[in-house]
């Protein structure tokens, strides 16, 4: 059924509609991570990288049909017209400033993205895009997402980079880092921060200072990744006060514990539409990855396909 909805252009595109009028008092956020150059061959497969002409595409459907908002002032915003999406990206790829940034400028929209701010101006990948680059195309697809999931739930976020490194060297399977791979998926440099921030477009969030994982650490192991990410996001331009928890992992303490530090709110990677001002802490997202054709991103954005995709799950 969803397939048959997704082909009939004319039914999906009177669905959407019904739908964006549905959420039009609430705010659609979306989460982003990098953004490529469509001639890059590295990504083929990594879903967080999505290719240029995607993107671009992406941002005109927006432009025609919705009203992109700055994350950090999106409730200022209402009034009454079209929906309100607010764009969000994760991690801080400088792919994000050689290759969004423009299209973001060109359209006039604003975005935040989040920094984990130990890599700012590092030229050494994370850990989960060395073991897509090193395994991608070499392992099974299903085998790669058990390996960084297992890494994910198994190890302490600050063994995990050695564990990555022993695993690739000792694997079979895995191949050698492409000489082009640093500068594709590298971390955004303070001054590739500073130019995007001078442009008043864009704003920044901490992701953490090492990109840990919430839960696996201790409260006080927690308050000091997010507290050394604060001190740095303060000594740059463009901070916006927001938060993102990575991979979406979170406990109840993390949220008064985000409060007591100051930030502002706290995005999810729960798909939904940010329905009240004062859910700041938990605000859902909706996740774009590659290869979505303009149906599929349509769909998404107006919360009809992961509507389909839950009532399908059940």
């Amino acid at each position: 059924m969803l397939k048959r909805i997704l082909a009939s252009g004319l039914a999906l595109a009177g669905i959407n509609a019904i739908a964006r009028r549905a959420h039009r008092k609430g705010v659609t956020v979306l989460m982003y991570h990098g953004v490529m150059e469509d001639d890059i061959v590295l990504a083929e497969g990594d879903w967080l990288q999505v290719r240029a002409s995607e993107f671009r595409s992406q941002m005109q459907h927006l432009c025609r049909h919705y009203r992109v908002v700055p994350l950090e002032r999106a409730w200022e915003e209402d009034d009454g017209g079209r929906s309100r999406v607010a764009l969000t990206f994760d991690d801080g790829y400088a792919n994000n400033f050689r290759v969004a940034f423009p299209v973001l400028r060109e359209f006039g929209f604003a975005a935040t993205v989040f920094l984990v701010t130990g890599a700012i101006g590092s030229r050494r990948l994370f850990w989960f895009d060395r073991l897509q680059l090193a395994l991608g195309g070499r392992v099974a697809p299903a085998a790669l997402r058990r390996i960084k999931e297992d890494f994910k739930a198994n190890v302490h976020p600050d063994a995990i980079d050695d564990a990555v490194d022993a695993l690739l060297r000792e694997s079979p399977s895995a191949g050698a880092l492409p000489e082009d791979a640093v500068e594709a998926y590298r971390p955004l440099s303070e001054e590739e921060i500073r130019e995007m921030a001078a442009s008043g477009l864009v704003r920044f969030g901490s992701h953490t200072h090492r990109h840990e994982i919430l839960p696996r650490l201790s409260q006080a192991e927690a308050e000091r990744t997010l507290q050394q990410s604060l001190e740095i996001l303060q000594t740059l331009p463009g901070y916006g006060g927001y938060f993102c928890f990575p991979n979406g992992g979170w406990r109840p303490e993390h949220l008064p514990l985000c409060r007591r530090l100051g930030f502002e709110g706290a995005v999810l990677t729960r798909p939904g539409v940010w329905k009240e001002p004062g859910d700041r802490f938990t605000i859902p997202r909706f996740g774009i990855g590659r290869g979505a054709d303009g149906a599929t991103f349509a769909a998404t954005v107006s919360g009809i396909l992961p509507r389909f995709q839950r009532m399908l799950r059940r």
